[in-house]
């Protein structure tokens, strides 16, 4: 027997279908960016409810704490704007992330084996012609000036 079921005799109510079916469409934690998207909208949502209820509560404990001059009230003040700051970071994380999920591109390193079909001498010309054995030497003649000392 499973827990909802227990549950449900346990309590006397019907027992839950869709609570025990979970939404697996997704193929394992595969990207679906259908559902990113809806997922980003419903954070940025719910970022911007909180980021305004919290401006409405800001600026009713500023209220009373200029009113009651409590340091405690006053207390309550700062630790509201730290985290409507912390609010404001979460909003513009948000956005950084969701930039670099859709914006990552999964590079493929392709490597070609070749084979040198040849002498070592011939693959050490081919890779360093400066030290090649087949330089062109250039005849040349030296001519004496014919002064001598």
């Amino acid at each position: 027997m499973n827990i909802n079921k227990n549950l449900a005799q346990f309590f006397s109510v019907p027992e839950n279908k869709t609570a025990t079916t979970e939404n697996n469409n997704n193929g394992g934690g595969t990207f679906n960016s259908s559902n990113f998207q809806k997922d980003y909208e419903l954070v940025q949502d719910n970022l911007k409810q909180l980021i305004g209820s919290g401006n409405v509560a800001l600026e009713s404990a500023l209220k009373v704490a200029t009113e009651s001059d409590s340091p405690r009230a006053f207390e309550v003040v700062a630790i509201l704007l730290k985290t409507m700051a912390d609010l404001n970071n979460n909003v513009l994380d948000v956005h950084k992330k969701a930039k670099d999920t859709t914006n990552s591109k999964v590079e493929i390193k392709q490597t070609n084996n070749s084979v040198f079909v040849g002498s070592t001498k011939e693959l050490q010309n081919l890779l360093n012609k400066e030290r090649s054995t087949n330089k062109d030497v250039l005849d040349a003649e030296v001519i004496d000036s014919g002064t001598k000392q």
